[in-house]
Formats: C-alpha cells, sequence, structure tokens
C-alpha cells in the first residue's frame, strides 16, 4: 500500500511539472508528447541537428509554433532512423510535415484522418514500405504530396482522386502496381506528377485527365510501356502527359 501511494506520488509530481513544462512552452500537452516521442523513435540523440529539451519548444530544430500550435515540422536530411510514431497524431494543427531524405521505416501511418490542415507531406528519400493508406482522402488541403525513393507497393487508392486541392503528385521509385484510380480526371489542380519507375499496367485512368489539363510527368507513354524520361535531355526532366502514342 506504500509503494502505491509512492507511486501516486511520484506521478502526480511528473504530472504538474510536465503540464508546468507545455506552459511555459507555449503548447498543448499532447503536442508535447508528440514531438518527444518522435525524437525517442527516430535515435534523436544522433540526429545532425538535435533539440535542445531545456529550451523553448519553439527553439528547436525544424519546428514552427503559431499562436500556440505546432503548425510546421521540418526534420528533412537530420539522420533520423526508426519508425514514425503513432503519436504523431497528435499534431493535428500541422500544415506542413517534412521527413524527406532520412532512414525511416515501416508504414505509412493511418492517420491522416486528424491531419485536416496539411497541405504538404514529404517524405522522399526514406526506407517507407506498405501501401498508401485510403484515409489519404481526409487531408483535404493537401496541395504537396512527395512519397517518392521510397519501398511502397501496391495500386494507388481509389480515395486518392478526392484530393481536390491537389497540385503535386510525387510517387516516383517505388514499386507501386495496377492500375490508375478512375476519377483522376477530378484532380482539376494537379499540375505535376511524377510516376516513372513503379510497376504500374495501366495508365488510361490519367487519359481523361491529360485531355483536361496541362499536366507536367517525369515519363512518357509508348506502345504500352511507361518510359521514364532522361533528364539530361528535358527541361526539368518534366514534358507534358500525353497519349497520343499510347495503345490500348
Amino acid at each position: 500500500m506504500r509503494i502505491s501511494k509512492i507511486t501516486c506520488s511520484f506521478l502526480g509530481l511528473f504530472l504538474l511539472c510536465f503540464n508546468l513544462l507545455t506552459a511555459q512552452l507555449g503548447i498543448s500537452e499532447r503536442e508535447a508528447i508528440a514531438l518527444l516521442e518522435l525524437r525517442a523513435k527516430t535515435k534523436g540523440e544522433q540526429w545532425t541537428n538535435q533539440w535542445d529539451t531545456d529550451t523553448p519548444i519553439s527553439d528547436w530544430y525544424g519546428v514552427t509554433i503559431k499562436d500556440g500550435k505546432v503548425v510546421g515540422l521540418d526534420l528533412s536530411n537530420n539522420n533520423l532512423q526508426g519508425k514514425i510514431p503513432i503519436t504523431i497524431g497528435n499534431l493535428k494543427n500541422l500544415e506542413t510535415l517534412d521527413l524527406s531524405q532520412n532512414n525511416i521505416t515501416g508504414k505509412i501511418p493511418g492517420l491522416f484522418r486528424k491531419f485536416k490542415n496539411l497541405k504538404a507531406v514529404n517524405f522522399e528519400d526514406n526506407k517507407l514500405v506498405g501501401t498508401i493508406p485510403s484515409s489519404i482522402n481526409k487531408l483535404q488541403n493537401l496541395e504537396e504530396l512527395n512519397l517518392s525513393n521510397n519501398k511502397l507497393e501496391g495500386a494507388l487508392p481509389q480515395t486518392i482522386n478526392e484530393l481536390g486541392k491537389l497540385n503535386t503528385l510525387a510517387l516516383a521509385n517505388n514499386d507501386l502496381n495496377g492500375s490508375m484510380p478512375v476519377g483522376m480526371e477530378n484532380l482539376k489542380k494537379l499540375k505535376k506528377l511524377y510516376l516513372s519507375n513503379n510497376k504500374f499496367s495501366d495508365m488510361n485512368g490519367l487519359r481523361a485527365l491529360s485531355k483536361q489539363q496541362l499536366v507536367l510527368t517525369d515519363f512518357k507513354l509508348k506502345n504500352g510501356n511507361v518510359l521514364p524520361i532522361d533528364f539530361t535531355k528535358t527541361q526539368e526532366g518534366l514534358s507534358k502527359l500525353e497519349f497520343e502514342d499510347y495503345q490500348d
């Protein structure tokens, strides 16, 4: 019984100190936990730019705070190693999330339903596996999605064509396969589409999109094959999405 009282006293003191700390730092307890968990799960002691937890969170590398909320997290090229913890869902006010050029493993967390303000997501150049979550459609404010250079597989979720504000979709250099989702022409603001070096079997879902608007791509369609463009011969490594040479 005495041990229980001591434990309770310790936990009470810990929570009190933590609440005072988060109040001082100007963000919610849940957001502070998410940041500290991310640091712990991705070997923060080995990051290129480490966080000094004795300083205000607003001074932490790559963290942007606005009106007491974490709205930006940019830890690109910072030697993160490990999996993205599920507590990242606590950062529900994020507008930009950039974890590119690291050594992040595991699957993309299926927590997109919580990120209603996200405008840009960049997980390029990591070691992510699995499929793209169907809950991607919850990111209704998403403008840029970059998942290139990972080990993602499976077909694109049908729900991806519900991202009405998307202007850039980068999925190159993965193991994605199957057909393009029906209704891609719903992406009326899409301007850049990177799909080269995957295993897609049918690109016809892009036909209506190519007729509707100018979309620049990193591949060309010839005789039913998806061929990457030679970046050294094409400006910006992009070309207009066209179906003239595509045989059904």
